[in-house]
């Protein structure tokens, strides 16, 4: 299991990627979990002591467009 620093700026790189500008709002982060869960679950492979979906959020609210 990776670290979840290790994996955090990947995490990022990736909705960065697939999330084109204009479309990186907190309501698209529930689609990008589960792509990440089907397309690349290696991303997902940390630690979390609750919801990986929430720890997601937190990863990615500095790049939400509001």
């Amino acid at each position: 299991m990776a670290k979840r620093s290790d994996l955090e700026p990947l995490i990022v790189q990736e909705w960065l990627r697939q999330q084109p500008a204009g479309q990186r709002s907190e309501n698209e982060i529930l689609g990008f979990y589960g792509r990440l869960q089907h397309e690349n679950p290696g991303l997902l492979a940390f630690r979390a002591s609750g919801d990986k979906y929430q720890v997601l959020k937190t990863i990615l609210r500095d790049h939400i467009e509001r």
